[in-house]
């Protein structure tokens, strides 16, 4: 038998905690090796007994899941950490993506995805809430922010003619060029 998938719980709500632990415990090849009320006991902790996979809430006290998870992927970049959250804010499911996360699921998930997702996450695979998907694919699509307009897109055509001569050496102060239109810019 294969030895079974170290778990690291970290999350602020003890009652979700004990529930997750009897939940993860119950399975034969799951066991929860340590559990953390905030992310940087989290970060200690996974630090100590280096889990297989650490469940990882985002919105708890003393430091956040994606400070947590930031500091975790730079000590153990293998190390899979799945952010079990209520958060569906899709920046907050990119970012912590970016960051290094194997998945993303949202804590109305169903028990059988949960331990699903689990495995998968230990082989490689990332995982995400049925509900989390549409959200990413939306934030790929989205047009990337326009960036500001310079200050040459401003000009007209004869003031942009004039800078061009002026880049030239060839404007004088005898050119017909409206200097105070030039200066107020």
């Amino acid at each position: 038998m294969n030895s079974p998938i170290r778990i690291l719980l970290v999350d602020d709500h003890t009652l979700f905690r004990s529930g997750l632990k009897a939940l993860l415990q119950r399975q034969d090849n799951l066991e929860v090796i340590g559990e953390a009320a905030d992310g940087l006991e989290g970060v200690k902790k996974a630090e100590q007994l280096k889990p297989d996979i650490v469940l990882l809430d985002l919105d708890m006290p003393v430091m956040n899941g994606r400070e947590a998870l930031a500091q975790l992927m730079v000590s153990q970049p293998n190390l899979a950490v799945l952010m079990l959250t209520v958060s569906e804010d899709g920046e907050d499911l990119a970012e912590c993506m970016k960051s290094g996360a194997r998945g993303y699921l949202l804590k109305n998930i169903n028990a059988d995805f949960l331990l699903d997702c689990i495995r998968r996450a230990v082989e490689g695979d990332s995982v995400l809430s049925p509900e989390m998907t549409a959200k990413l694919v939306a934030r790929l699509r989205a047009p990337a922010v326009a960036p500001h307009p310079s200050e040459l897109d401003s000009l007209t055509p004869r003031e942009r003619e004039t800078l061009s001569h002026l880049a030239r050496g060839k404007v004088t102060r005898k050119s017909p060029v409206n200097w105070t239109l030039l200066k107020a810019r």
